[in-house]
């Protein structure tokens, strides 16, 4: 049954993370896998953040800008709420403080987002010149498959806890901003083969976490707490299923309606 309870004052913004675009014909990779629909269903207003998959932060903030006029402009809302899932968070953030749009944003929820880096980014670039060819050869890729300005080797700097140390330090929290975040960790879940691979390779220099990004590094603004069991691909719906430490579409539901009633 078609409900109300996700009409928020503002429209929702889904912004994506890394290595994936909506339409890029990755079938079961699609950002957000069942979660618009089900929000749609019950009333939001939803729209996909539009970012290039492996762009810089800089330049998909942009076009998460051109998003974010898109949403005000069609549902003639003064502001909008952002969801993120990892690099699109900082994407947020950059579009928020460096951009100045804070007063265009009334929230901005996160999902595992890499606030004070990766520490499996920061390693992989330690071979430096195999990288640069795989980057190389990635973005050639990425922009036959609708990427604008795809910038792999850049990306993945932008990752490391260097980097987001002094990101953070130029890209303060907007005080008109409401700002929340989440943390995942698989722990001894095998739900997901490759982000098991990835948490096994990195741990225990990494630490615990959801594949790719710790919970302490997604810990930003008001932090809702750690989701067990649950790998970054499955903080966003990737394989279009539940798993027992998450069912997507409920957790986005309630974290819509939660905004409703505080009145964003």
């Amino acid at each position: 049954m078609l409900t109300r309870s996700c009409k928020t004052r503002y429209p929702i913004v889904l912004a994506h993370g890394l290595a994936v675009r909506e339409g890029s014909g990755r079938g079961s990779y699609e950002p957000w896998g069942r979660v618009p629909a089900a929000l749609r269903a019950h009333g939001a207003q939803v729209f996909l953040g539009g970012q290039d998959a492996w762009g810089s932060i800089e330049s998909c903030a942009a076009q998460l800008a051109c998003t974010v006029r898109r949403a005000m402009e069609q549902t003639g809302a003064r502001r909008v709420n952002i969801i993120a899932h990892s690099k699109g968070g900082l994407e947020a953030r950059y579009l928020i403080s460096s951009m100045g749009w804070g007063r265009y944003v009334a929230s901005l929820s996160m999902l595992s987002t890499p606030n004070r880096g990766s520490r499996v980014a920061e390693t992989l670039l330690y071979a430096r010149q195999g990288v640069a060819l795989w980057a190389k050869g990635n973005d050639a890729y990425w922009r036959r498959h609708g990427d604008a300005a795809p910038d792999s080797l850049r990306a993945g700097e932008q990752l490391t806890p260097a980097y987001l140390a002094a990101f953070n330090r130029h890209n303060p929290d907007a005080a008109c901003v409401y700002y929340q975040s989440w943390g995942a960790c698989l722990g001894s879940a095998r739900t997901d083969g490759a982000m098991m691979l990835t948490r096994g390779l990195f741990y225990p220099l990494h630490g615990e976490s959801d594949g790719l990004v710790t919970p302490d590094s997604a810990r930003w603004g008001v932090y809702r707490g750690t989701l067990a069991g649950v790998s970054h691909q499955q903080l966003v719906d990737a394989f279009r299923r539940d798993v027992p430490g998450l069912a997507p579409r409920r957790f986005y539901i309630h974290l819509v309606r939660e905004l409703k009633e505080n009145g964003f």
